[in-house]
């Protein structure tokens, strides 16, 4: 088994740098986090994932992090040497039941200067002052993930690399900005792949009683130029992908009760994932009535009957 951190070159991440060095305990024990989960994830990595690693954390811990988490929850994952050479293959590949399960991954970053970038806020300590969320160019960050991987997937598909019968899911990991995501009421997958806008209560102005909750629709996500349309999982282009994987989890926050992952199943999806599949947090189902469509999280739907 290699170590993780022995890497050397150009171009090195500098929270790899830092990792490596490990001046601090905090870090000591990050480091050692990190070896453990390489020891674990090792044999399904590609050759160039340590170098990976060193020139972009966030995004390689991502995939191992998932890779980690399947083997945990009983997964078989396909090996390193049983992958496929030329051309490439997802990021990780799930046995299962004589079909597999292809996971492409992804960690957006916060994009380029500009409207439409996440700009970390300026501490008041420092001169800042209250500012909104950055909800807005989170989906757009988030958004362009999922359509720069669905592209990806739709070119396995047409070079046989995935199977008519696989299934196939896009994971994004908010990890770069998701101190500025919120979990509740919906996660920030949901407003981004379905026309959902912002939450809205209707209270009775003599009672104070809560007659009206819900969401207001919003089929566009706004930017300066030519808004985003937030319907894939209502669009058939995208029914050759199963689901995403969503979570907020993170080198430095590792709590799935605080950053939980979240499995969205899409309605249109021509090989779907079955649902309870025993790994997420938070499973959203999404059918329709008629001519609307309902979206629910099973998981905690069957906790809500587990405590009654």
């Amino acid at each position: 088994m290699s170590d993780l951190f022995d890497v050397d070159g150009a171009n090195l991440d500098l929270g790899f740098e830092n990792l490596k060095a490990a001046e601090s305990p905090f870090e000591q024990g990050i480091r050692a986090r990190l070896q453990e989960m390489w020891l674990r994830y090792e044999p399904y990595a590609d050759s160039d994932f340590r170098h990976g690693f060193a020139r972009d954390v966030d995004g390689r811990f991502w995939e191992m992090y998932l890779g980690c988490t399947l083997l945990e929850a009983g997964r078989t994952l396909l090996p390193v040497l049983e992958r496929q050479r030329d051309g490439g293959q997802p990021d990780l590949c799930v046995l299962e039941d004589g079909y597999r399960i292809w996971i492409e991954a992804i960690t957006p970053d916060e994009g380029t200067p500009g409207p439409d970038q996440i700009v970390r806020p300026v501490p008041i300590n420092e001169g800042g002052g209250l500012v909104a969320a950055p909800i807005r160019q989170a989906q757009l960050r988030t958004s362009g993930a999922f359509w720069t991987k669905a592209r990806k997937i739709g070119r396995y598909i047409e070079q046989g690399v995935i199977a008519p019968d696989d299934t196939r899911i896009i994971a994004i990991s908010a990890s770069r900005f998701g101190v500025y995501v919120a979990e509740r009421p919906l996660p920030l997958i949901m407003t981004t792949l379905f026309p959902i806008g912002d939450a809205y209560v209707t209270i009775d102005r003599e009672t104070g009683a809560v007659l009206e909750e819900g969401f207001h629709a919003a089929p566009f996500i706004q930017r300066e130029r030519d808004p985003i349309t937030r319907t894939a999982f209502l669009d058939e282009r995208f029914a050759n992908i199963s689901g995403v994987i969503w979570s907020r989890i993170g080198i430095g926050n590792l709590s799935r009760q605080v950053r939980p992952i979240t499995y969205v199943h899409n309605p249109l999806a021509r090989t779907p994932l079955p649902p309870n599949w025993g790994v997420w947090d938070r499973e959203f189902v999404t059918t329709r009535h008629g001519d609307e469509w309902e979206t629910n999280d099973i998981l905690a739907n069957a906790v809500a009957a587990d405590q009654s």
